[in-house]
């Protein structure tokens, strides 16, 4: 099995030692395998997602496209 974290409730949910703010939700399931399951739902700024700067933008050609074609009636 590999390591497990250590989760405490005291004044706030901790992994690790590392207090998690933002929690909107909680599920705990206990077992007897001394061994609980925790899902967590929190809000967060991801990293590479929420933080990326606008580097290009898309802009209207400026002379309409034509195509150079005459055609001639036979």
């Amino acid at each position: 099995m590999p390591k497990l974290n250590k989760v405490s409730i005291s004044n706030g949910l901790f992994i690790d030692g590392t207090k998690i703010n933002g929690l909107t939700d909680i599920d705990i399931k206990s077992s007897v395998d001394n061994v609980s399951e925790v899902t967590l739902k929190f809000y967060g700024i991801i990293e590479g997602l929420d933080n990326i700067q606008e580097t290009y933008k898309f802009e209207a050609p400026k002379k309409t496209y034509k195509p150079n074609r005459k055609y001639g009636s036979r």
